[in-house]
């Protein structure tokens, strides 16, 4: 119930919005259909500085019009049905209502930070859950002070901050964003899949491991979640790659594959929600030799109602990637081109900022659709501190006449 009044008051009142605005953490509302209304109502009163009012019934259909999963719109629609006449028949204490949702966020961030020592300690992580329990502050305060940053570049050279672990060279570091994209069909996730196997192949110093001029400098496992593949395909692809050779036990590729898991729990599953991520993040402390994972695709797996909506990308993925930057997991983000393939990437300006590398995939001129050929040239947008070390190339795949094994090979970018 309080979550309910929450979300009327959020609609309803601008004071309402403006006292709690400070404490306020989407992510520590438990229903993810008011954690949807509740950032719909944050966005216009960020733009307009003003509750929504009977506007949100405007902005639901918005929404829907832009692909709002399904059960979650007919949630979201019985919920409005219930509230258009509640919110208008009901006469708010709000000082009241706002000590009373202040206590509840309090108690759910307090809960999660209990959660989250729990889950150290259960791994044996003592040293971990003490230093979690010293750093931990109330909802709404700052845990370091911002005079602390404000350095001098002698001072922040005397860090001697090592750079983050090479994983392959030129480019995947440990703990690094890296977004992949290009067209429908172009060989995205058959790149990134090999790419994925070699890192953790037993002899990966072996040319056969060697992507172009891409080679592995430390090894490490991948968790692959897909969200468009499904199971079957992937672990056929997989099996193409197997001649390359091995994987030990604590390096093997693993997939978590959504659709799979929605069909056999009935479980809507969005790495959008916090629970999700923090049920990810878990996993990989559980598993440290697993330093890659890989979300094919953005879209897909965070539920993304708007693509070119900063908001999207700040209240949905960042606070993933920052969990997986804190642990030093690296990631690829496989996501879109635009509609015709030549406006770059697809959505929000905050992918981009985000992002340590973009590299973008086109097809190749030569490439033979009705071969069912993935020949594509894979180029860089963006790659932060990179220099000169990253250097167009085109890959062709092809497969032995048994089609069991895949291998790929470096071609010109332009074929005469």
């Amino acid at each position: 119930m309080i979550e309910r009044r929450i979300i009327i008051a959020l609609i309803t009142s601008t004071d309402f919005i403006q006292r709690i605005y400070d404490k306020w953490n989407v992510h520590l509302i438990m229903s993810s259909s008011a954690r949807y209304l509740s950032t719909w109502c944050m966005e216009f009163y960020n733009e307009y500085k003003v509750a929504p009012g009977k506007t949100i019934e405007d902005i639901y259909y918005q929404k829907l019009k832009k692909g709002l999963p399904k059960d979650l719109a007919e949630d979201i629609k019985e919920i409005l049905q219930g509230l258009s006449e509640e919110y208008e028949n009901t006469n708010l204490n709000m000082d009241y209502l706002i000590t009373e949702a202040l206590n509840y966020l309090e108690e759910q961030h307090l809960s999660k930070h209990n959660e989250e020592v729990k889950g150290l300690l259960e791994n044996g992580q003592r040293k971990d859950a003490e230093k979690l329990i010293k750093d931990f502050k109330p909802l709404g305060i700052a845990n370091s002070k911002l005079s602390d940053y404000i350095q001098t570049v002698n001072q922040i050279r005397r860090k001697n901050k090592a750079k983050p672990l090479l994983l392959m060279k030129p480019w995947l570091r440990a703990g690094q964003t890296t977004i992949i994209y290009g067209g429908y069909g172009t060989g995205k996730s058959l790149f990134t899949l090999a790419l994925a196997y070699v890192l953790g192949v037993d002899d990966y110093e072996n040319s056969k491991c060697e992507i172009a001029k891409w080679q592995v400098m430390n090894p490490t496992g991948c968790l692959y979640i897909d969200g468009e593949l499904g199971e079957i395909e992937v672990a056929e692809r997989i099996k193409q790659f197997e001649w390359i050779g091995p994987q030990p036990p604590e390096r093997r590729f693993k997939v978590l594959s959504i659709p799979e898991y929605q069909l056999e729990t009935e479980d809507t599953f969005y790495l959008s929600q916090r629970e999700n991520q923090q049920k990810i993040i878990k996993w990989l402390q559980e598993h440290p030799t697993y330093g890659l994972i890989v979300l094919d695709s953005i879209t897909t797996l965070f539920g993304l109602i708007d693509e070119n909506n900063n908001a999207e990308w700040n209240n949905k993925i960042n606070p993933f990637l920052r969990d997986l930057r804190a642990l030093g997991i690296a990631n690829i983000l496989l996501h879109h081109a635009g509609k015709d393939n030549k406006k770059g990437l697809r959505g929000a300006s905050a992918m981009g900022a985000m992002a340590h590398n973009i590299f973008r995939i086109t097809d190749h001129e030569k490439k033979d659709i009705d071969k069912g050929e993935a020949w594509f040239i894979i180029k860089k947008d963006k790659q932060r501190g990179g220099g000169f070390n990253f250097k167009t190339f085109a890959l062709k795949f092809t497969q032995n006449h048994n089609q069991t094994e895949t291998y790929w090979d470096e071609t010109n970018i332009c074929e005469f």
